[in-house]
């Protein structure tokens, strides 16, 4: 039995199907349309197919309406993959030949330290750059992050970093004082810088003289009586200068007196050649 179809106001069509749409070639009626009405006798006897689907009355009625309409649809930004690792977590693991597990473990890591994650990545690099095994010790690292005892790079403050300037520290010796000195309150700080400068002023090596003082340091003991300044120490340079000075005011005092005597001398040959010609003038009347 073939496939019944109902006509306009039978069962199968909507109420008023056959008003809602103009009769073929009607004026309005978009000629695309009506030549397609008119040579489709399913879709004309039943109209409801069209006022049911209006995307596909308006493909009909404007072939190019749907393209323009996806085109003007905003895109939808691209879901990121969950499995992505940070890429600075990458970049530093790259560097150090980090195997990816240990990657994807400091990722889920770092997502939890946003607040210092760039000085956390910042002590990572100085940590990892003089370690002998920069997996190994990355693994140590993570589990202090885990822990909650990790302390990223800290900045030295003013006064640390005019003790740095004036001794000319390098920078892991201002480093890991700044890491030591911020375990302190500004008291103690203000009392540990004075120790160091003493110590520091009497070292032709400051730098390593920082790096041998941050046992103690971390110990919370005193620095102890510093030695006597060094050669070319920042103390002895002084202590120099200020003999040099003292030395060239002896000299031009020296030089005075020298000059002195040599005026005190011409004065005498003056003398002298005065009388030995006020001596020939007394014979020559005679």
């Amino acid at each position: 039995m073939g496939r019944k179809t109902h006509g306009p106001g039978e069962a199968g069509a909507p109420p008023n199907a056959a008003a809602a749409l103009p009769p073929p070639g009607a004026a309005g009626m978009p000629p695309s349309l009506a030549d397609l009405l008119a040579g489709n006798p399913l879709l004309a006897a039943n109209p409801g197919l069209l006022t049911a689907n209006p995307l596909l009355l308006a493909t009909l009625a404007n072939p190019l309406q749907p393209q323009e309409a996806a085109a003007a649809m905003p895109k939808e930004s691209e879901p990121q993959d969950s499995n992505m690792i940070d890429p600075d977590v990458e970049e530093l693991c790259d560097y150090f030949h980090i195997e990816e597990r240990h990657a994807r473990r400091l990722h889920d890591i770092m997502k939890n330290r946003q607040e210092t994650f760039v000085e956390d990545m910042e002590r990572l690099y100085d940590v990892l750059e003089r370690a002998n095994s920069p997996a190994g010790l990355l693994v140590v690292k993570m589990r202090e992050m885990e822990e909650g005892t990790f302390v990223g790079k800290v900045k030295a403050d003013k006064a640390l970093a005019a003790v740095s300037k004036k001794y000319r520290l390098d920078e892991q010796a201002e480093s890991k004082l700044a890491d030591i000195l911020s375990r302190y309150d500004d008291n103690r700080r203000r009392e540990y810088l004075i120790e160091i400068e003493r110590h520091l002023e009497v070292s032709s090596r400051p730098s390593a003289m920082a790096m041998l003082l941050l046992k103690k340091l971390g110990e919370g003991v005193s620095l102890g009586k510093p030695g006597n300044p060094a050669p070319g120490s920042y103390l002895d340079k002084v202590q120099k200068e200020a003999r040099g000075d003292k030395g060239r005011d002896r000299d031009r005092d020296r030089d005075r007196d020298r000059d002195r005597d040599k005026d005190k001398d011409r004065d005498k040959d003056k003398d002298k050649d005065r009388k030995d010609r006020d001596r020939r003038s007394r014979s020559r009347r005679r």
